[in-house]
C-alpha cells in the first residue's frame, strides 16, 4: 500500500487491530520515519497518531471534511522573505520549506497560517495547510518534491540544491529536527 496518494485528503483509516481514525493525513517518508523513529517504513500521520503502512488495514478518502474541522482550525503566524512571499502570492509557491522543529510539529492539515512579508509587515497572506511532507533533511525533500511548487522558477531548477536551505537551517539543525514541506493553498 502506497500512502503518498492519500497525503492531502480527509481520511478514515482502519488499523489491523480494527481501530478507526478520521482526520487529515500527513505523509511521512520511510527515510523520515527511519531518522525520527528508527523504523524504515512509510507512514501516515493523523493528528498525533502515526500509522506505519504495515499496521494499516484500510485507508479510505472521505469526500468532504466535517464542517467542525474547518470551523475549529488553528491559525499560526510565520514570517517569509519577500521573494518567497511574492511567489506564494502569485500562486507559484504552494509548498513552504521549514525545519520540523517544535513550532512546526504543532501544525496539522486543515490549520491556517498567516505569512507576514519580512520586508513589509503590513503585507500578509492567509493559507490553508493541505498536507505535511516530512523528511530527515532537505536532500531527501529535494529528491521527492516538485521544486517548482517550492518556489523555484523553471530556469532556476538546474542550479537548485538542498544546500540552498542552509541559509536558514544548518545541517546540524536538520539532523536534529528533520524538515517539512508544508503544502498550502491561498484562502
Amino acid at each position: 500500500m502506497s500512502l503518498i496518494a492519500y497525503y492531502d485528503l480527509f481520511l478514515r483509516l482502519e488499523t489491523i487491530d480494527g481501530e478507526i481514525f478520521e482526520g487529515f493525513g500527513s505523509h511521512c517518508s520511510a527515510e523520515y520515519c527511519l531518522h525520527e523513529f528508527g523504523r524504515e517504513e512509510e507512514a501516515m500521520q493523523i493528528d498525533n497518531w502515526l500509522f506505519y503502512a504495515g499496521d494499516i488495514r484500510r485507508v479510505q478518502p472521505i469526500e468532504s471534511a466535517p464542517t467542525h474541522i474547518w470551523q475549529n482550525r488553528t491559525e499560526y503566524d510565520m514570517r517569509l522573505d519577500a521573494g518567497p512571499f511574492r511567489a506564494m502570492e502569485e500562486g507559484r509557491k504552494t509548498v513552504e520549506l521549514r525545519l520540523y522543529d517544535e513550532k512546526r510539529r504543532q501544525l496539522r492539515p486543515g490549520d491556517a497560517i498567516r505569512f507576514e512579508n519580512a520586508d513589509d509587515e503590513t503585507e500578509s497572506l492567509h493559507v490553508l495547510i493541505k498536507a505535511m511532507h516530512l523528511f530527515p533533511d532537505f536532500t531527501a525533500l529535494y529528491a521527492a518534491l516538485d521544486l517548482r511548487a517550492c518556489g523555484y522558477r523553471p530556469e532556476e531548477l538546474v542550479n537548485a540544491s538542498p544546500t540552498d536551505m542552509e541559509r536558514y537551517y544548518s545541517p546540524v539543525e536538520q539532523k536534529r529536527w528533520g524538515v517539512v514541506g508544508i503544502e498550502i493553498e491561498l484562502i
